[in-house]
């Protein structure tokens, strides 16, 4: 097994300077950090963690604790985390808190056992205080991803309110005027721009909003079942429906089947967050493409890097099957 001194031979540099580029520190010729870099591939070098944690101040762990009940979102969000803290030499390290009063210990205890150099948030707990209270106290820099409060920590920050415009405005294009919509998680701050957006395509089109087209949602295939057999059977039910994430979207897809209806000549249905199941749907689901795991690498590379500046992140409509054709 190769070791430091075998990376500072192979790069032609003392192994303090190999310590220094592993540990991403600065003042470092790129020439020379480019060498070290090669030195550690060309070797298969893996720095011991326990004995970089003995040199310095850092454990080199990013913690990532998460409450969501979309499991694709936090799958990609991870992936793409722990693809840039391995490629760093870093760890990664999830667990899942349930928004309860046990919370508080839970973080107090995740916080003392791993000593985490970072940790990256996603909604809910980015957006509940007493969760980022713990964080700021303890002074651990934090990387919120869709939070939509002013609180601790950085953010990146995605303009869902118009690509849901957009997704409206494209079913309207289909001749729909009887749109529903099914509302984000209450919890999820930054979500709420989705229904926002609803609103604003209706308004660009002339229609007015009506509330017994509209249900709420917890983000979960249940709750989207429970929104559609609702939505779908109103006396004059909706020709389209607009569903703020893609779970509930196939809740709704899922209704339709069982009622007989077809999709998209009876309804047509879209989602959000083009997760891999709405791609192999029955027909495949219309949605918004987030770049999910691009956000959970930015996410790593913003607590790693200190002087990283956040890149313009998009989201884009994705058309497919389940809302192609026309109405008459």
């Amino acid at each position: 097994m190769p070791t430091i001194m075998d990376v500072a031979a192979r790069a032609a540099v003392s192994m303090k300077t190999v310590s220094r580029v592993l540990n991403n520190e600065p003042h470092v010729r790129p020439a020379v950090r480019q060498r070290v870099e090669l030195a550690v591939r060309e070797l298969g070098y893996r720095p011991n963690l326990a004995a970089r944690q003995l040199a310095g101040t850092r454990s080199f762990i990013i913690a990532y604790p998460f409450n969501n009940p979309s499991p694709n979102y936090i799958t990609d969000i991870l992936m793409g985390a722990a693809e840039f803290c391995r490629d760093h030499g870093y760890h990664l390290v999830s667990e899942p808190v349930d928004l309860n009063p046990d919370a508080k210990t839970v973080i107090q205890r995740m916080l003392r056992t791993l000593k985490p150099d970072g940790v990256i948030l996603t909604p809910p707990l980015c957006d509940t205080p007493r969760i980022i209270e713990q964080f700021e106290q303890s002074g651990v820099p934090v990387v919120r991803i869709a939070g939509g409060r002013e609180l601790y920590g950085r953010s990146i920050i995605l303009d869902e309110r118009a690509v849901s415009r957009q997704m409206v405005e494209h079913l309207v294009s289909l001749g729909h005027q009887r749109i529903g919509f099914i509302h984000p998680h209450p919890e999820h701050i930054l979500a709420q721009a989705r229904y926002l957006g609803y609103l604003d395509g209706l308004a660009v089109a002339g229609i007015e909003p009506r509330n017994e087209l509209v249900r709420q949602g917890l983000f979960d295939l249940a709750s989207g079942v429970a929104a559609g057999e609702e939505l779908l059977s109103l006396p004059m039910p909706p020709t389209a429906i607009f569903a703020a994430n893609d779970d509930m979207a196939l809740g709704v897809l899922q209704v339709a089947h069982r009622r007989g209806l077809s999709v998209p000549g009876d309804v047509a249905i879209a989602g959000f967050d083009d997760s891999p199941s709405s791609s192999i749907a029955w027909p495949p689901l219309t949605t918004v493409r987030q770049p999910v795991r691009k956000l959970g690498c930015v996410a790593a590379r913003m607590l790693i890097e200190e002087d990283f500046e956040t890149p313009d992140l998009s989201c884009a409509l994705i058309i497919r099957e389940s809302t192609a054709s026309k109405i008459d």
